[in-house]
Formats: C-alpha cells, sequence, structure tokens
C-alpha cells in the first residue's frame, strides 16, 4: 500500500426493523453501543430531529465520524462510520447485533467500503 494514503476505514449498515423504536434514547444508545465497542473518542455530538419523525445522530470523532439517520416509517436504520483506525467490519457487525439482540431484526447489512 502506497504509504502517503492514510488508513481510512469506511463501513456502511442498513439495519430494518419492525416494530421500530424511534426515540432518540434508542438511537443514542445504539451510537454509545458502537463507540464503546470500538474504543472511539467522541469530540462533538450532533443531532436532529426530524417532523413528524426520524433522526439523524452524528458523532465527530478523534478517528473521523459516526453518523445514525432513522426512517421510522420504514422501520430503517442507517449508519455510516468512517475511521482512521483499524476496525474490523467483525466487530462493527457484532457492536450492531450486540445492542440490537432483543429487538425483532428484519435485516441487518453491513458493508465496508474500500477505495483502494
Amino acid at each position: 500500500m502506497d504509504r502517503s494514503i492514510p488508513l481510512i476505514k469506511h463501513f456502511v449498515a442498513l439495519i430494518k426493523m419492525d416494530p421500530f423504536d424511534s426515540s432518540g434514547r434508542f438511537i443514542e444508545s445504539l451510537a454509545q453501543k458502537v463507540i464503546g465497542s470500538l474504543d472511539l473518542k467522541v469530540v462533538q455530538k450532533f443531532e436532529h430531529t426530524f417532523k413528524p419523525d426520524g433522526i439523524t445522530l452524528g458523532f465527530v470523532l478523534a478517528q473521523s465520524h459516526l453518523v445514525i439517520h432513522t426512517w421510522p416509517e420504514s422501520g430503517t436504520i442507517h449508519i455510516d462510520l468512517v475511521a482512521c483506525s483499524p476496525i474490523k467490519e467483525k466487530k462493527f457487525k457484532q457492536a450492531l447485533i450486540s445492542f440490537l439482540d432483543k429487538q425483532n431484526i428484519q435485516l441487518i447489512e453491513v458493508k465496508a467500503v474500500n477505495f483502494f
């Protein structure tokens, strides 16, 4: 690998669940599980609540960023994680599965975005 290119890990997750907990507390707990499981450090948090429903929750991390978007009307959560640390796709997915274990999950798909 070209040493002039920094380490960049980019993962995208799509989660479908029914019923869907659209509370900010649930999404915040999901984010904290991912952050804690992957040993990430939060620099800043931001949140936007949509009317009538839906949340975008974002974290600027010391290692890059984590953003979670929800579409309660379709039971969908989209997660975007970018980090400049050697995170493994399997560990990211396991953090999601561990948190969502008691939920009625229809789908959890995690993909790595590879640029190089």
